[in-house]
């Protein structure tokens, strides 16, 4: 098992005082891999925030030799508070493909948490994931 920082990876949080931001967090294939086992760092916090919405879009649908799962969410926390690994069955991973778990809805995030793809099952062989999350900054 790798961690890998995504090539397109952010960093945020930081805002003005109760100012709603939104930040689309990628995962694609072609710049990151998919290694069975791998877990794709998208996102780092700045700074405590309120994660209002969350949602997952698939841009390009995922394929596998095998039957990979996804999972997102936060690493030592929530680990599929974004999408949970019955939603992130290859099979469901199709163009255009949107979830909205309610764990991720209302959920606090500590200053430094990242935001985690985890491939499991098997090795992914395309696709491009987009974790959107509109949040406030608390602290």
């Amino acid at each position: 098992m790798a961690t890998v920082t995504a090539a397109a990876h952010k960093t945020f949080g930081r805002g003005f005082s109760n100012e709603r931001q939104i930040v689309k967090l990628t995962y694609n294939f072609a710049n990151d891999a998919g290694a069975f086992a791998d877990v794709v760092k998208v996102g780092t916090t700045e700074g405590k925030i309120l994660v209002l919405d969350s949602a997952v879009h698939v841009e390009t649908a995922c394929t596998s030799a095998g039957s990979a799962t996804v999972i997102v969410g936060v690493a030592g926390g929530d680990v599929d508070a974004f999408l949970a690994i019955g939603s992130g069955a290859v099979a469901s991973l199709v163009d255009d493909y949107a979830a909205q778990a309610a764990a991720g809805q209302g959920i606090v995030l500590a200053s430094g948490a990242a935001i985690h793809l985890d491939i499991a099952t098997a090795d992914l062989t395309a696709g491009k994931i987009n974790v959107i999350l509109s949040y406030i900054n608390i602290d």
